[in-house]
Protein backbone atom coordinates (compact mmCIF):
# COMPACT_ATOMS: atom_id res chain seq x y z
CA UNK A 1 0.00 0.00 0.00
CA UNK A 2 3.05 2.60 0.99
CA UNK A 3 4.20 1.79 -2.74
CA UNK A 4 0.43 2.71 -4.44
CA UNK A 5 0.46 6.09 -2.20
CA UNK A 6 3.82 7.59 -3.05
CA UNK A 7 3.18 6.84 -6.44
CA UNK A 8 -0.61 8.61 -6.82
CA UNK A 9 1.46 11.30 -4.27
CA UNK A 10 4.16 11.50 -7.15
CA UNK A 11 2.11 11.65 -9.88
CA UNK A 12 0.57 14.21 -8.30
CA UNK A 13 3.66 16.50 -7.47
CA UNK A 14 5.62 16.00 -10.73
CA UNK A 15 2.88 16.99 -12.59
CA UNK A 16 2.21 20.13 -10.52
CA UNK A 17 5.53 20.83 -10.84
CA UNK A 18 5.35 20.50 -14.89
CA UNK A 19 2.46 23.03 -15.08
CA UNK A 20 4.35 25.01 -12.91
CA UNK A 21 7.45 25.41 -14.70
CA UNK A 22 5.07 26.11 -17.75
CA UNK A 23 3.85 29.14 -16.15
CA UNK A 24 6.74 30.21 -14.15
CA UNK A 25 8.65 32.10 -16.65
CA UNK A 26 12.51 31.24 -16.88
CA UNK A 27 15.09 33.49 -18.25
CA UNK A 28 18.89 32.93 -17.77
CA UNK A 29 17.99 32.90 -13.94
CA UNK A 30 16.38 29.09 -13.27
CA UNK A 31 13.01 30.85 -11.34
CA UNK A 32 11.04 28.08 -11.59
CA UNK A 33 13.15 25.53 -9.97
CA UNK A 34 13.88 27.92 -7.51
CA UNK A 35 10.44 29.04 -6.42
CA UNK A 36 8.85 25.22 -6.98
CA UNK A 37 12.27 24.20 -4.13
CA UNK A 38 10.94 26.66 -2.01
CA UNK A 39 7.89 26.25 -2.04
CA UNK A 40 8.18 22.62 -1.00
CA UNK A 41 10.53 23.21 1.56
CA UNK A 42 7.94 25.33 3.14
CA UNK A 43 5.22 22.65 2.31
CA UNK A 44 7.28 20.03 4.12
CA UNK A 45 8.31 22.36 7.37
CA UNK A 46 4.39 22.11 7.50
CA UNK A 47 4.10 18.47 6.70
CA UNK A 48 6.83 18.11 9.51
CA UNK A 49 4.91 19.58 12.36
CA UNK A 50 1.37 20.43 11.65
CA UNK A 51 0.21 16.82 10.42
CA UNK A 52 2.06 14.81 12.86
CA UNK A 53 -0.45 13.56 14.80
CA UNK A 54 -2.73 12.79 11.69
CA UNK A 55 0.20 11.06 10.27
CA UNK A 56 1.14 8.78 12.91
CA UNK A 57 -2.18 7.73 12.56
CA UNK A 58 -2.13 7.03 9.19
CA UNK A 59 1.67 6.82 8.00
CA UNK A 60 0.59 5.68 4.01
CA UNK A 61 -0.70 9.24 3.53
CA UNK A 62 1.93 10.85 4.86
CA UNK A 63 3.88 9.15 3.11
CA UNK A 64 2.12 10.11 -0.49
CA UNK A 65 2.28 13.67 0.76
CA UNK A 66 6.11 13.70 1.71
CA UNK A 67 7.56 11.54 -0.33
CA UNK A 68 5.54 10.90 -2.91
CA UNK A 69 3.59 14.83 -4.13
CA UNK A 70 6.28 16.78 -2.06
CA UNK A 71 9.58 14.51 -3.21
CA UNK A 72 8.52 14.57 -6.94
CA UNK A 73 7.42 18.18 -6.90
CA UNK A 74 10.22 19.74 -5.51
CA UNK A 75 13.78 18.55 -7.47
CA UNK A 76 17.40 18.49 -6.59
CA UNK A 77 18.27 17.08 -9.71
CA UNK A 78 16.78 20.22 -11.41
CA UNK A 79 18.22 22.44 -9.27
CA UNK A 80 21.85 20.45 -10.31
CA UNK A 81 21.30 20.58 -13.74
CA UNK A 82 20.45 24.27 -14.04
CA UNK A 83 23.20 24.77 -12.36
CA UNK A 84 25.83 22.82 -14.60
CA UNK A 85 24.02 24.88 -17.61
CA UNK A 86 25.19 27.91 -16.16
CA UNK A 87 28.29 27.11 -15.08
CA UNK A 88 29.15 25.86 -19.29
CA UNK A 89 27.31 29.11 -20.55
CA UNK A 90 29.99 30.93 -18.38
CA UNK A 91 28.03 32.20 -15.78
CA UNK A 92 29.76 31.64 -12.75
CA UNK A 93 28.65 34.33 -10.52
CA UNK A 94 25.12 33.52 -11.30
CA UNK A 95 26.04 29.57 -10.87
CA UNK A 96 26.93 30.30 -7.68
CA UNK A 97 24.32 32.96 -6.19
CA UNK A 98 21.71 30.40 -7.45
CA UNK A 99 23.23 27.40 -5.56
CA UNK A 100 23.40 29.72 -1.84
CA UNK A 101 19.89 31.21 -2.89
CA UNK A 102 18.47 28.05 -2.70
CA UNK A 103 19.99 26.75 -0.27
CA UNK A 104 19.39 29.56 1.83
CA UNK A 105 15.84 30.25 0.86
CA UNK A 106 15.09 26.37 1.17
CA UNK A 107 16.15 26.16 4.73
CA UNK A 108 14.74 29.52 5.20
CA UNK A 109 11.00 27.97 3.95
CA UNK A 110 11.24 25.16 5.66
CA UNK A 111 12.05 26.53 9.26
CA UNK A 112 8.86 29.20 8.50
CA UNK A 113 6.74 26.23 7.21
CA UNK A 114 7.74 24.23 10.48
CA UNK A 115 7.45 26.96 12.67
CA UNK A 116 3.73 27.95 11.51
CA UNK A 117 2.74 24.38 11.50
CA UNK A 118 3.98 24.41 15.34
CA UNK A 119 1.71 27.21 16.64
CA UNK A 120 -1.23 25.01 14.72
CA UNK A 121 -0.03 21.63 16.09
Amino acid sequence: MNYLAIFIGGAFGGGLRYLASLVISNTTFPFSTLLINVIGAFLMGICSTYFINYFKAHPNIKKMITTGFIGAFTTYSSLSLDTVVLLENGHFLLASLYLITSMLLGFIFIALGYKKGSKHS
